[in-house]
C-alpha cells in the first residue's frame, strides 16, 4: 500500500469519528500500527486533509479533520 492509500484509509477512520478523543485514538492506532512509515505517511494525510472542501463534509467531520490537522502539525514539530 503507498502512503496515499495509507492516508485516505486514516480520513475514512477519522470521518466517522464523533469526537475529539476518537479521532486521537485513530491517530496513535495508525503510529502504532505503521511505526516509521507514519513519518511518511503524515505529510499525504496533511494535504488530503487540507484539500478537502468543506463542502463535502458536515460540521462534526470538518472540525475533527482541522484538530488531526493540528495534532499533526504538532507531531511533525516534535524531535525524533
Amino acid at each position: 500500500m503507498t502512503t496515499d492509500e495509507h492516508a485516505l484509509q486514516i480520513i475514512a477512520a477519522l470521518s466517522t469519528a464523533t469526537n475529539y478523543a476518537q479521532a486521537d485514538q485513530i491517530l496513535s492506532t495508525a503510529e502504532e500500527t505503521h511505526q516509521q512509515l507514519f513519518k511518511k505517511i503524515i505529510p499525504s494525510l496533511q494535504e488530503k486533509i487540507e484539500n478537502l472542501s468543506p463542502l463535502n463534509c458536515n460540521s462534526l467531520q470538518w472540525s475533527i479533520y482541522r484538530y488531526t490537522l493540528m495534532c499533526l502539525r504538532k507531531h511533525d514539530m516534535q524531535p525524533v
